[in-house]
């Protein structure tokens, strides 16, 4: 394990610490487990760590995102125990094929088994590491650059560092810090993680769940944005546009946010927790967002085990969670990372941001959602959850859902008038459908009941 030490000659370790990716993959052994933070993987390390499939058994990795370097095959699964935890593009394929084993996580108490010292058969030991870094600064720190997430405290875990390091990750301010005496292989590269991406024009119904959500949000609220097509679509759309001394506490950023603190939306000014700073632990979703992010002491990255502790999110004040659901049922249940059994995605910061929202005096969690799916032949709301549908977040701190057809308010609801609430935003072609579900489901036997 890497230990800092601030009087070594850190240029002369720096140098001695240089490896290639094969000689970094080397250092594995069958029964290793690696630990990959979001958005950290360097493709060149874990393929030269897959070419060893004849090599090894049992080395388990896990990571949000486990990139596929040659290890989703069924040859492969007696060396290599792939875990990702949010079902992607990436890896999504693989999860639905049996051949990597989904891990449910949504990014809070990360590692508590291993901090709590359980023991072997709970604690999952961290052997090795691949973090992202950028080149080292004078004073011999490298540097996460806007994608923090864990790896600077689950690099203080693990047993052995291995890091990438690459010109293109650009040093960002707050807990992003790690000094080169705490690496123990260093890969240099000359990868790219800031690409830009060119955006697929917004939906339909992005436009009105924009217009929703800048009723909810008002001038002086703490906001939080989590990932997906609509929310990014209504921050691009302009709904917070108007609004004044906005601050952000987040997860992540969508594409949109860091241009909205340039024009003075987002200042963090009225921040109860952070007072005048852009607090999260990814920031910047294009190239230019992050070279206004780099070095600049306004945004500030935060480790993600701080940033998604319910009990510091609840600490902010007017605080709103806004995040994508694939699906409710009628009772308020919210269904964010499975369609039926079936896995799509993972939590991420969903749950965290709920909960935070609920126990903060003055939040409020929104559940952003189009009312339909499949090309507008399903509805997003169903009168009740098939077999196999992992609920997220419980009926009972659900509060506030927005679909382009208006607002539902849950919170201190009855599960009838929650119903009448989700009916009143679900598409029109599906609302006879749920009012007879309604009756059938939360009305005696017979009850004769005049619904509209």
């Amino acid at each position: 394990m890497g230990q800092r030490n601030l009087t070594v000659d850190w240029r002369a370790e720096y140098a001695r610490k240089q490896v290639s990716a094969s000689e970094a993959a080397a250092s594995f052994q069958s029964g290793d487990h690696l630990w990959l933070p979001p958005a950290h993987a360097s493709p060149e390390i874990l393929t030269a760590l897959a070419e060893r499939r004849d090599e090894l058994r049992d080395v388990e990795v896990r990571g949000v995102i486990v990139p596929d370097t040659g290890w989703y095959n069924q040859e492969s699964m007696a060396a290599f125990q792939i875990a990702p935890q949010f079902a992607t593009p990436f890896d999504r394929d693989a999860v639905q094929a049996r051949i990597a084993d989904y891990h449910p996580y949504w990014l809070v108490g990360i590692h508590k088994a291993l901090d709590a010292r359980r023991g072997e058969g709970e604690a999952w030991a961290i052997d090795k590491i691949q973090i992202t870094v950028s080149p080292p600064n004078e004073q011999g720190y490298v540097n996460c650059g806007g994608s923090l997430w864990d790896a600077v405290t689950t690099s203080r875990r693990a047993a052995t560092v291995i890091a990438e390091v690459t010109p293109s990750v650009l040093p960002a301010e707050g807990d992003g810090w790690l000094h080169v005496s705490e690496l123990d292989y260093i890969v240099v590269t000359d990868r790219d993680v800031t690409p830009d991406v060119e955006l697929p024009p917004p939906y339909p119904e992005d436009e009105a769940l924009g217009h929703y959500l800048s009723e909810i949000v008002q001038s002086g609220d703490t906001i939080q944005i989590g990932v997906g097509e609509h929310t990014r679509n209504t921050v691009l759309g302009g709904a917070f546009d108007e609004k004044e001394e906005l601050s952000y506490y987040g997860e992540l950023t969508v594409q949109g946010c860091v241009p909205l603190a340039e024009r003075g939306v987002i200042t963090g000014r009225n921040s109860a927790l952070h007072p005048g700073e852009f607090t999260a632990t990814v920031i910047g979703n294009t190239r230019a967002e992050r070279e206004v992010m780099a070095g600049n002491p306004y945004y500030q990255m935060r480790d993600i085990e701080y940033l998604l502790d319910p009990r510091n999110i609840a600490r902010n004040e007017n605080f709103v969670a806004i995040n994508g659901a694939l699906r409710m049922d009628l009772s308020g249940q919210v269904g964010v990372h499975t369609i039926g059994p079936e896995i799509v995605a993972g939590v991420g910061g969903h749950l965290a941001f709920a909960l935070g929202a609920y126990l903060c005096p003055t939040g409020r969690y929104v559940a952003v959602m189009p009312s339909t799916g499949l090309a507008g032949t399903a509805s997003n709301i169903v009168p009740r959850f098939e077999e196999g549908q992992i609920v997220t977040v419980p009926r009972e701190i659900s509060d506030t859902v927005v679909t382009e057809y208006g607002i539902a308010r849950l919170l201190g609801k009855t599960v009838r008038q929650s119903c009448e609430e989700l009916i009143a935003v679900t598409h029109p072609d599906f609302r006879a459908e749920l009012r007879n579900a309604m009756k059938t489901f939360y009305y005696p036997a017979g009850y004769k009941q005049d619904f509209k």
